[in-house]
């Protein structure tokens, strides 16, 4: 017996003369319905839709980060302004404290002194004022402002340069 294929059905044969008889070949079954759709986007469409998105991307990056730095310089203006300020103050303060001590000068004070008829003083004395009281007033009055001033009360510092000199407060 020999088989042939003809056009996807096999059919057989049988030497001796007998009629053909044809075979069929088990197939998958068919699946009921229409096969799923697929919408095809073509090539060039989805290149420009990528671009586009990514310029959006990078232009809103873009306008971020001239923002940031636009508030970053306005806030260093105002961080200038502050610093120009403060060295206004301080120079304002350094010119009064030069003033004050033109002011308090022994020079300046025997001229005002003359100018409203008063005479220099033939002899000086000395008064001793007692330690206490004299904390007392630095204390109720608030103090002498001074930056370099140390913390140590005017009593204490007096003791210490009794101590130094050599004399018994």
């Amino acid at each position: 017996m020999r088989t042939r294929t003809h056009g996807g059905v096999a059919a057989r044969s049988i030497v001796a003369g007998t009629a053909v008889r044809p075979m069929i070949r088990a197939t998958a079954g068919i699946e009921a319905g229409p096969p799923p759709l697929k919408v095809v986007v073509p090539l060039r469409r989805r290149t420009a839709r990528l671009v586009a998105i990514g310029f959006a991307v990078v232009f809103v990056l873009m306008i971020g980060a001239a923002a940031f730095q636009t508030q970053l310089a306005q806030r260093q203006v105002k961080l200038d302004k502050v610093d120009r300020a403060i060295r206004d103050a301080t120079d304002d303060y350094n010119r009064l404290r030069r003033e004050r001590a033109e002011l308090q000068s022994p020079e300046r004070l025997v001229t005002e002194a003359t100018k409203l008829g008063m005479q220099p003083a033939e002899s000086t004395a000395f008064v001793s004022i007692d330690p206490e009281m004299v904390a007392e007033v630095q204390r109720s009055s608030g103090g002498v402002f001074d930056a370099n001033a140390s913390t140590v009360s005017p009593l204490d510092e007096f003791i210490r340069v009794k101590a130094i000199a050599g004399t018994s407060p």
